[in-house]
Parts: structure tokens; sequence; C-alpha cells
């Protein structure tokens, strides 16, 4: 009797096993790496927020310092038009 050609279904369900647990590996280092990216974008965000927010601060403190020494100014020249 000849032997019969195996089934290339059944082969082909024999590896179904062991290639989701392959993908299910791969998935979860996946997730963990994207955890990770969205940690440093987080952190990241935090700190362009943080910067551009002292960025802004120091703006207005500069703009607030200049008006103070322009009324400075002005109030020198009125005392010294005075005496």
């Amino acid at each position: 009797m000849a032997k019969e050609p195996e089934n290339l279904v059944i082969s082909i369900l024999r590896e179904i096993p062991g290639t989701l647990a392959t993908q299910g590996w791969d998935l979860a280092e996946i997730k963990a790496d994207l955890r990770r990216q969205g940690v440093r974008l987080d952190e990241l965000f935090e700190s362009s927020t943080m910067a551009l927010g002292l960025a802004g601060h120091a703006n207005v403190r500069h703009d607030t310092v200049q008006k103070q020494l322009e009324e400075l100014r002005d109030r020198v020249e009125r005392l010294e038009k005075q005496h």
C-alpha cells in the first residue's frame, strides 16, 4: 500500500499554535514599546509646555521692566526740568 500524502490543512492547523504564540509575544513587545514611547511623549510635552511657559513669562516680565524703565526716565526728565 502506498503512503498517503499528508493533508495540507492538517499541517497548517498544527502550525497555528506556534504562530499564535509568537504573534502574542510580538504584540506584547509592541505594546510595551508603545507604552514607553507614550511616556516619553508625555515627558516631552510637559517639558515643552514648561519651556514655552517660562519663555512667555520672561517676555511679559521683560515688557513690564521696559515699561517701568520708560516711566522712570520720564519722571527723571520731568524732575530735571523743574530744577
